[in-house]
């Protein structure tokens, strides 16, 4: 009986030993809660703010290890093996991961978890500027988009403020052809990954089919002559059918600047094809007439379209006269958004009224200082370089001014703004010995350069004043330029100086400084200095005595044909202050076969023409070069830049260089 005893405790102890080890006191067996991750939510980070959170489990052994087990973390942060993210976020967004805890068992348990992180970039913002105005039956695209919040975002139309009839909304992008006329209001919102909402209505205006310019906000730019000699114009408004908003500076030479002039009322009388005229009248009585040349682009969203203007109120020939372009404004530059390399090209008189250019380039902080490069300067044939020049600058979104010091003077300009990466510039101090007369361009540069910037084929335009029998006339240069991409350029152009000269062409070479853009052209004819914009782009300061300034652009294409000259193309003159130079604006078109029709207006020495017309044939040089012969007789050659742009060199009158687009 003993041993039986003995054995049953022997037995039963053995049994308590294995129900103990089962529980999980000290072996390798399954602990009996498994794990569970009690962390199902985390609160919403901010870029650039660090970030903090513990994870948290129960059951297992209650010591984890933990890691991402699919998915990525926001791009900043990690998450530790005791359970810890942190880090400092650099993009905004949603990122969605899973995370797993592992406890410390011999046989470890698992638990895994879905989580999602929202990091925020601040307070949800509409970026995108006012709603552009349209036209009926023409296309229209506007992309909304939007800062904060945490992206992705959705874009949605509010029903009490619907869209136009045509206009849909579909991924932030409104598009459509407007089909009625007519002055809304539209509400638009943008809800975030995060469900935070934004709403922001704002006024869309749909003119009548057939206007010239859709309301919207420009910015435009003008230089000629009149009775007191050189004029330089720059301005910028609000045309929009219930309220108009504009500013004026004007600078004559013989008579100072009048700044921030009121404009009280603008008329657009739209005419055929695009030719029409725009009138501002001014809060102080005196008004001026535009006739312009509006593009069909010009009523597309975020579009770089230039409507050529020209003065057209000079009925007798001996009042005031000249050109200049007008551009959709995005309205949102501020001194902040001027920022980083900018080059110049601005052109004019001296005190003695003789053509005078002036190139360079210029680093702006975006706190208004600005440390030039250099600069170089054409006065009549009279090269200048200054290596070093210090200004500031400062807007207040439609209205800017900017000062340079060099040699010991300092130059003062205001600015109207088409972005803050294109800027319409004129002088506004008065005209004495050293202070000439200017008005121009600052645009932005792109990237660092070397001798690879120009290589391909530009188009190159310039405009001078050279003195023929005693009086200064209009020369113009329209050509082609080829750079091989290593110092080496070749150049083919036509000059209208007087009369058209025999095509010329020479070959040269080239050093690019990098930080600057400009570039130093050695040939066996006359020097010029160009400051880099982009590739095959730069602003062209001439060397030669007329003081000859332009644009080389890129031009798009090779093996042209009559084909590649096809569609209505709309431009005008560019400005020269000369009075002896015709200001036109122009409608061409060529019918890609050979055949072309010319109808403009213009304004000259004799007065003002209006609805001339003439037709004739065409032919284009496998360069681009397009040779037109027309009924009136008047020499025409264009050059091919794009498939929608061209650039003209006419005989007409004493000359003049035009570009034209679709």
């Amino acid at each position: 009986m003993r041993l039986r005893s003995l054995s049953l405790a022997f037995v039963l102890a053995v049994l308590v030993v294995v129900f103990v080890a089962g529980c999980g006191g000290g072996g390798g067996g399954n602990p009996t809660t498994p794990i569970s991750i009690t962390t199902t939510t985390l609160n919403p980070g901010t870029i650039n703010t660090t970030f903090t959170a513990t994870l948290a489990a129960t059951g297992g052994s209650g010591t984890y290890t933990w890691s991402v087990s699919s998915g990525t973390l926001p791009t900043g942060l990690t998450l530790s093996s005791a359970g810890v993210i942190t880090g400092t976020p650099t993009t905004a967004g949603l990122s969605g991961f899973t995370v797993q805890a592992e406890d410390s068992e011999s046989t470890p348990q698992m638990a895994t978890q879905p989580l999602k992180l929202a990091i925020s970039g601040g307070t949800l913002s509409f970026t995108s500027p006012p709603l552009l105005n349209g036209e009926v039956g023409q296309t229209y695209n506007f992309q909304l988009t939007a800062k904060g919040g945490v992206p992705p975002y959705t874009f949605a139309t509010e029903s009490s403020n619907p869209l136009p009839g045509g206009l849909t909304l579909s991924n932030g992008l409104i598009s459509g052809t407007p089909t009625t006329a007519g002055n809304y209001t539209v509400g638009v919102s943008v809800t975030d990954a995060a469900n935070n909402i934004l709403l922001q209505t704002g006024p869309l205006d749909i003119s009548p089919s057939g206007s010239s310019l859709p309301a919207g906000e420009y910015s435009f730019i003008f230089s000629g002559t009149g009775p007191h000699g050189a004029v330089a114009i720059d301005g910028g408004f609000l045309l929009q059918s219930q309220s108009v908003l504009g500013f004026y500076d004007e600078n004559i030479s013989s008579t100072g600047s009048v700044v921030n002039q009121d404009i009280a009322e603008i008329t657009v009388v739209p005419g055929a094809n695009g030719l029409s005229q725009l009138k501002l009248q001014l809060a102080g009585g005196a008004s001026v007439t535009f006739a312009l040349a509006a593009p069909a682009s010009i009523v597309t969203s975020g579009n770089d379209t230039a409507v050529r203007i020209i003065e057209f109120d000079d009925t007798t020939g001996s009042g005031t006269r000249g050109s200049g372009v007008l551009k959709v404004s995005n309205g949102a530059t501020t001194t902040s958004s001027i920022v980083n390399n900018y080059a110049f090209s601005l052109s004019g008189v001296d005190s003695a009224q003789n053509p005078i250019a002036v190139a360079g380039s210029f680093s702006a902080d975006s706190k208004g200082n600005i440390t030039g490069y250099g600069a170089d300067e054409n006065d009549s044939g009279a090269m200048t370089t200054v290596t070093a020049f210090t200004g500031t600058y400062a807007t207040n979104g439609v209205r800017g001014t900017m000062q340079f010091t060099w040699n010991g003077n300092t130059y003062h300009y205001s600015f109207y703004p088409v972005t803050p990466s294109e800027l319409f510039l004129i002088s506004l101090d008065t005209v004495a010995t050293n202070i000439p007369l200017l008005s121009g361009v600052v645009e932005q540069q792109t990237g660092t350069f070397s001798a690879s910037s120009l290589k391909g084929a530009g188009v190159l335009e310039l405009n001078g004043l050279a003195s023929l029998s005693g009086a200064f006339a209009p020369d113009v240069t329209l050509g082609l330029a080829t750079g091989n991409g290593a110092g080496n350029i070749t150049v083919a152009y036509d000059e209208y100086k007087g009369q058209l000269l025999s095509p010329q062409s020479f070959t040269g070479t080239y050093t690019v400084t990098a930080a600057s853009g400009r570039v130093a052209l050695s040939s066996s004819g006359t020097p010029a200095v160009l400051y880099l914009l982009d590739t095959n782009e730069a602003f062209v300061l001439g060397g030669d005595a007329s003081a000859s300034s332009g644009l080389l652009e890129p031009q798009s294409g090779t093996s042209f044909s009559n084909s590649s000259f096809k569609g209505n193309y709309l431009g005008g003159s560019l400005p020269l202050d000369s009075p002896a130079a015709m200001n036109e604006v122009d409608l061409a078109v060529p019918d890609g076969n050979g055949n072309i029709a010319l109808t403009y207006n213009n304004s000259g020495p004799k007065g003002l023409a209006t609805n001339q017309s003439t037709s004739g044939t065409y032919s284009v040089g496998s360069n681009g070069r397009t040779v037109v012969k027309a009924a009136d007789g008047a020499t025409r050659i264009f050059y091919i830049v794009s498939p929608t742009e061209a650039v003209l060199l006419s005989g007409e009158g004493d000359g003049y260089l035009g570009s034209l687009e679709q």
